[in-house]
């Protein structure tokens, strides 16, 4: 994920995409992650703001989704691993071809569905690329091994723009300690890569 100063992850609007937020060098990151990942997972509303013409690397590709109201033509879905989690209370229609993958009741059971991942799927590493929701639930199950995170040289101010991830916050005894492992300053961004520390997680 990259991020202004301010902890913001839009440049623009929720609807408008953020290829204007990183510079060329955070893009080049980003591939190369991707290319490392056995798959992708994906909040809806960051794939309705990508770019139809975003293409990602793993071709197992999976857009979290509570209403199915995706944008189902584009390239994100060219692939024959191409799925949408949701729960099993989750009604959803979808095109010939797009498969759902469900996990819990009436909320994604993200444990169950990783586990799904690695056993069915051989999913061993899994680039999660947002949004600010999605991160939050997955820190909040401590499902996370690690955070890339890129700190753009810009500030956007805003109390409603959403963070790198929001919903409801950990109190103080329950704080996730992370590691710092590596890091690059080029021009005026900071490439950040943290590991989740193994005192205290689950």
């Amino acid at each position: 994920m990259v991020t202004t100063i301010d902890g913001k992850i839009l440049s623009g609007g929720r609807e408008d995409d953020v290829l204007d937020l990183g510079s060329k060098a955070d893009h080049t990151l980003m591939k190369r992650i991707e290319h490392a990942a056995d798959g992708i997972l994906v909040g809806a509303q960051t794939l309705r703001a990508s770019p139809k013409s975003w293409l990602p690397a793993p071709r197992f590709r999976l857009v979290a989704s509570k209403s199915g109201t995706l944008p189902f033509d584009a390239r994100f879905f060219e692939s024959d691993r191409a799925f949408v989690a949701s729960s099993e209370s989750d009604n959803l229609s979808l095109p010939e071809g797009i498969r759902p993958l469900q996990a819990g009741i009436d909320e994604i059971d993200w444990k169950l569905l990783f586990a799904k991942l690695r056993q069915e799927w051989e999913i061993c590493n899994l680039l999660v690329s947002g949004g600010s929701e999605l991160n939050a639930q997955l820190l909040k199950a401590d499902l996370v091994d690690e955070l890339f995170i890129t700190i753009a040289p810009k500030v956007k101010l805003g109390r409603d723009v959403p963070t790198y991830a929001g919903g409801e916050p950990l109190g103080r005894d329950a704080l996730q300690q992370y590691h710092l492992i590596e890091h690059h300053a080029i021009g005026d961004e900071i490439f950040i890569r943290y590991r989740r520390s193994t005192v205290g997680a689950s």
